[in-house]
């Protein structure tokens, strides 16, 4: 439980400090004592440590404008299928060329053998999410 000290007590902190002590010590001592209230807003340093990070904001802004793009990649075809597969690799340069950066690893894509849309999850580390239409045509 968190608690903020009205005085200073020994072995536990300062007048004014913010400190976790048990449910019970707090109850049975602190309290009826009056030397400390219960805290009933966080530290200000678990609230800045809760703020996001520019990186993660930056990948929350791609992950909403990459959101629903499509991309279209054309494949040489050999009797009416793909010559070869398409893959994250090919994904990715079609971002690029929409002119977006994306990591490879964060799309998320089995390679696409068949010619028709395909939707391609993009899963960012920050945990923000975005889903691609994919379409493969021939070449």
């Amino acid at each position: 439980m968190l608690v903020t000290l009205l005085e200073d007590v020994k072995a536990l902190g300062h007048q004014g400090q913010i400190v976790e002590v048990p449910e019970g010590y707090a109850t049975n001592f602190l309290f009826p004592q009056h030397v400390a209230v219960i805290e009933a807003v966080k530290p200000r340093e678990e609230l800045a440590m809760k703020a996001p990070s520019k990186e993660e904001l930056a990948e929350e802004k791609l992950a909403a404008e990459i959101d629903g793009q499509e991309i279209v990649i054309p494949i040489k075809s050999e009797k009416g299928k793909p010559k070869t597969p398409v893959t994250v690799t090919e994904v990715r340069k079609g971002l690029k060329d929409l002119g977006y950066s994306v990591e490879k690893s964060a799309i998320k894509s089995e390679p696409i053998t068949a010619f028709g849309s395909v939707d391609v999850p993009v899963e960012f580390s920050s945990g923000f999410e975005a889903q691609l239409k994919v379409t493969v045509e021939p070449a």
